[in-house]
This record gives structure tokens, C-alpha cells and sequence, in this order.
């Protein structure tokens, strides 16, 4: 299931794949031309060989961490999917957030999916557009910048903690391209889910290897 279900919609009964997180994560300005959102989160999917109707996308748009844990989790927490990927921190970052709360949350996460049996992936938090072509100040500029350098450091320490892999920001370095994002600056375009999409799968297949297809 590409996107977030709509309401009244039924999961698959058995995903293998599960996704939480934000609008990013929902695929926001990427058509699904069967519907919905396609995203990073969809052409993973596709790129592992997981069935349509085998991935169940629960991502929210405008959703912290603490939305995640707080609305997503408690739908998918009795489900055994195999690979669970979390996609949220831009808006924790717009926000602000306290380390250590977030922390918590993120362990959260990760352990309900140590739990399960399940492989976590986090995806890193990027530098949007966003901070060059709206006219805030330097000093709210640089506090974002420090705010998802923070939370990607916490995505590391808690999944190290937990035994899972985070890839390092670098790992997505040519998402600093403004050509991969939507004209609002916030919102990554096709290309941008397609570069995400491909990174992450090398990472996710050698981490499943046939789990998954």
C-alpha cells in the first residue's frame, strides 16, 4: 500500500514491509500513478520486490517523532513485518525538540521492532531547501541545522543501542541537490524519491537479504 490508507481502509494482514513517519515518508509529491503517494517508501518497496499489498505505509504528514510513537505505533505494534523503516525528524527539527524525549521515543520504536523480529532502518534527516528560500534569519537558520544534526545523532545512538544500522547522512549526500526537491523546499520531488529510494535499498537488501523478496 503506497501512501497512508485511506480512512476505513484495511492493512494487508500480513505486511512485510511497514513504514513510519511524516509526509516525506508518505511520499508527498510523488504520484503513485495507482493511486496515492508513491515516495521513497513505495519505490523501496518495489526496489526489495515486496508486493504492493504487502507494504503498509502509516506515515502522517506534519508528524514528530512523538506522533509517531503516540498515533502510528499503536496500529502496526501487534504486526510482525520484517523491515520497518522510519522516515520523520524534519519537522522536529522546524519545531524543535528535547534530545532526550525524543531519545526515548526513538527507543521506543526500536525496541518495539527489535521485538518483533523485525530489521529497522531509519532514514537520515536532510538539509532542506526550505532554510535558503525563506527569509528567516541566520541565527533561526543555523538552529535548525544544529536542530537535525541532533536528531540524526540520536537516530545513530539509538540504533546503534538497539542493533540496528543507521545510514550517515553522507550516505544521501546528493539530496543536497535543490533539483531533488518540490518547489515548497520541505518536500523531496520524484527524482528525489527515486535517488532515496535506491540508496536505501542497497543498505536494506544487504542487511534482509532474501527476508524480504
Amino acid at each position: 500500500m503506497a501512501g497512508r490508507p485511506e480512512a476505513g481502509a484495511a492493512g494487508p494482514a500480513m505486511p512485510a514491509m511497514v513504514v513510519l513517519g511524516d509526509s516525506v515518508a508518505e511520499g508527498q509529491d510523488d504520484p503513485d500513478p495507482a493511486g496515492g503517494w508513491l515516495g521513497w517508501a513505495g519505490r523501496l518497496a518495489r526496489h526489495l520486490g515486496v508486493p504492493r499489498e504487502e507494504m503498509l505505509n502509516v506515515s502522517d504528514p506534519g508528524a514528530t517523532v512523538e506522533d509517531v510513537v503516540r498515533d502510528q505505533l499503536p496500529g502496526v505494534r501487534e504486526l510482525r513485518p520484517r523491515l520497518v523503516v522510519l522516515g520523520c525528524g524534519m519537522n522536529d527539527a522546524l519545531r524543535g525538540f528535547e534530545p532526550e524525549a525524543a531519545a526515548r521515543r526513538l527507543a521506543e520504536l526500536f525496541g518495539w521492532a527489535r521485538g518483533r523480529g523485525a530489521v529497522a532502518l531509519a532514514i537520515p534527516v536532510p538539509r532542506p531547501p526550505l532554510l535558503d528560500i525563506t527569509p528567516i534569519s541566520q541565527f533561526r537558520k543555523k538552529r535548525t541545522v544544529q536542530r537535525i544534526h541532533d536528531f540524526n545523532a540520536e537516530l545513530a545512538r539509538v540504533s546503534r543501542d538497539f542493533g540496528m544500522v543507521f545510514p550517515e547522512p553522507e550516505t544521501v549526500a546528493r539530496v543536497a541537490d535543490p533539483a531533488m526537491w518540490s518547489a515548497d523546499g520541505i518536500h523531496l520531488n520524484p527524482d528525489g524519491h527515486a535517488y532515496v529510494a535506491e540508496v536505501m535499498a542497497q543498505i536494506a537488501a544487504s542487511l534482509l537479504g532474501e527476508r524480504v523478496k
